[in-house]
């Protein structure tokens, strides 16, 4: 199966890893030669693929490594048969994987779990205000422990424990933010969704912050 980002002409124009790469993903790729009169011994081979090209190419098995996902296969610019596969190392390289529905089914490693994740951000940064130069401002915790108390909720609401009294907030919800912005969810899933969103905002600014001192010191 070809994913449908392999439509895009710039494929034709750059490989692979050049294009895949910065886009968040980690790529394997796998070559083998056509089975032809000169460069193989095995005549079944040379009469499948002389048959049908494409049939021979979909029934070999290519070896990836573990958590890796195909993406496409068939035959390159050099005459080598290839498969490509990749490894999604950040929420935006899932969300292209997924962008194509026959990567994104139920059975699939890819769940919606991190397209929700990234969705809550989105939502955070578009409606509630969170964009980088607030977030930068956070520089002791805040957004960790907004995190912790919606992932404490959730943690409370699976066992059942919740806390009582009209207007809890839990004492991990940073200090100096308007109670106002403890939203919680009567979906325990809905508030680790939250806590998601605010861990990878904290990771970001910390990665920022890194980025920045570099700056600063080269």
């Amino acid at each position: 199966m070809r994913h449908q980002l392999f439509d895009h002409p710039m494929f034709e124009e750059r490989p692979l890893q050049d294009i895949l790469e910065p886009f968040g993903f980690e790529v394997s790729l796998r070559t083998t030669e056509p089975p032809i009169d000169l460069a193989c011994d095995d005549p079944d081979a040379i009469n499948n693929y002389a048959a049908d090209p494409q049939a021979y190419i979909e029934g070999l098995a290519f070896q990836h490594p573990s958590g890796f996902t195909e993406v496409d296969r068939g035959e390159n610019d050099e005459g080598d048969i290839y498969s490509v596969a990749v490894r999604a190392k950040t929420v935006f390289a899932q969300l292209l994987l997924c962008a194509d529905s026959t990567f994104a089914h139920d059975s699939s490693p890819h769940t919606r779990a991190y397209a929700d994740v990234y969705r809550e951000r989105m939502r955070q940064i578009s409606t509630e205000g969170f964009n980088r130069e607030r977030d930068d401002g956070y520089v002791l915790g805040e957004l960790a422990a907004a995190a912790s108390a919606y992932a404490n909720w959730s943690a409370w609401q699976a066992d059942g424990h919740m806390p009582v009294g009209k207007g809890f907030r839990p004492t991990s919800w940073p200090k100096g933010w308007q109670d106002k912005g403890w939203k919680p969810s009567p979906e325990p899933r809905r508030n680790l969704v939250k806590a998601g969103a605010l861990i990878l905002a904290e990771i970001e600014r910390l990665d920022r912050a890194a980025t920045q001192r570099g700056d600063q010191t080269s």
